[in-house]
């Protein structure tokens, strides 16, 4: 190697260094720094992805952290890809509601059921109602509307359903989306040096994870409602048969008695009047004297102008 290329070598060696030990060295990382940190915060608050076409249960309970996975494994197997949210409400006109109510109690319990609402009501001529809501999985709903049959005659029957899988799987991409994005905050605070950095980096974390616990309360609360359908009950007992009361007979001694205490009644009310009035008479009598002696004197007024 020539002499020359010895000092070029040298020369560049040492051109390197002294800018990488500069100022413009240092801004152009915290530059860098800076860009990184506004791309995570654009990426954090952009929507979330939509999710796939063929994306269902399967893909809600792949990831180990997505809640509400384990509590739809049985619906996984028959629907993978739709959730329903089945609601009924069913009127049974039985003999008694109270043995209505414990046959129906102990056959819903024997499916897993349970009884979330209870309400009890006789009216007047004795008749007793019973509505109750229970709450039955989801793969036993139609098994359980079938044995309602039994308890009497059914006078109405409503059964509803609501799709959800559009929400469901929408809200799960969105928290798995945050999962990662909260990752590279994590990560990003890890590595920030200085402090405004880190102030701006745990705001957006806080905030990122607060949007993640909101959403992963609503799947909690749609897996819930999907995996156990809403049932409400009313049983209420048939009209019982009531003897026919015969019109009430004329009774002349009842005509007089209710005649005489009327007469009574009348005669204190007149007594009560007079009571009253002998009470305040003299507050009458000095009203009526200080109008009469204005009167005089208004009058003695008048006769003298007209002298």
């Amino acid at each position: 190697m020539s002499l020359s290329r010895v000092v070029n070598l040298i020369v560049l060696f040492a051109a390197v260094a002294s800018w990488g030990c500069s100022p413009a060295y240092r801004g152009a990382v915290q530059s860098q720094e800076a860009f990184e940190q506004a791309r995570l915060v654009m990426e954090s608050r952009q929507p979330a992805a939509a999710p796939a076409k063929d994306a269902g249960v399967g893909s809600a309970g792949d990831e180990a952290g997505t809640p509400g996975a384990g509590g739809l494994a049985s619906l996984a197997s028959s629907q993978p890809d739709v959730y329903l949210i089945k609601n009924a409400t069913v009127t049974v006109e039985c003999d008694d509601a109270r043995t209505a109510t414990n046959t129906l109690v102990g056959t819903l319990q024997s499916a897993g059921a349970y009884v979330s609402n209870l309400n009890e009501f006789v009216d007047a001529l004795g008749r007793r109602t019973v509505t109750m809501q229970v709450r039955v999985p989801a793969d036993k709903f139609d098994q359980s509307i079938s044995s309602l049959e039994s308890l009497g005659k059914i006078l109405n029957k409503q059964v509803s359903t609501e799709d959800v899988t559009e929400e469901y799987v929408d809200t799960d991409s969105r928290v798995r989306n945050l999962k990662k994005t909260e990752e590279r905050l994590i990560d990003h605070l890890n590595r920030a040096a200085q402090l405004e950095d880190i102030l701006r980096v745990e705001n957006e974390l806080t905030r990122v994870r607060e949007q993640i616990e909101r959403m992963e309360g609503r799947l909690r609360f749609l897996t819930n409602r999907v995996s156990f359908s809403t049932i409400t009950v009313t049983l209420q007992e048939k009209a019982k048969a009531e003897p026919i009361v015969p019109p009430q007979s004329f009774s002349t001694a009842k005509e007089f008695s209710e005649a005489i205490r009327s007469l009574v009644g009348f005669l204190q009310v007149i007594w009560s009047m007079v009571i009253w009035v002998l009470v305040w008479s003299p507050v009458f009598a000095a009203i009526v004297a200080a109008v009469y002696l204005l009167y005089r004197q208004y009058r003695k007024q008048i006769r003298r102008l007209n002298l």
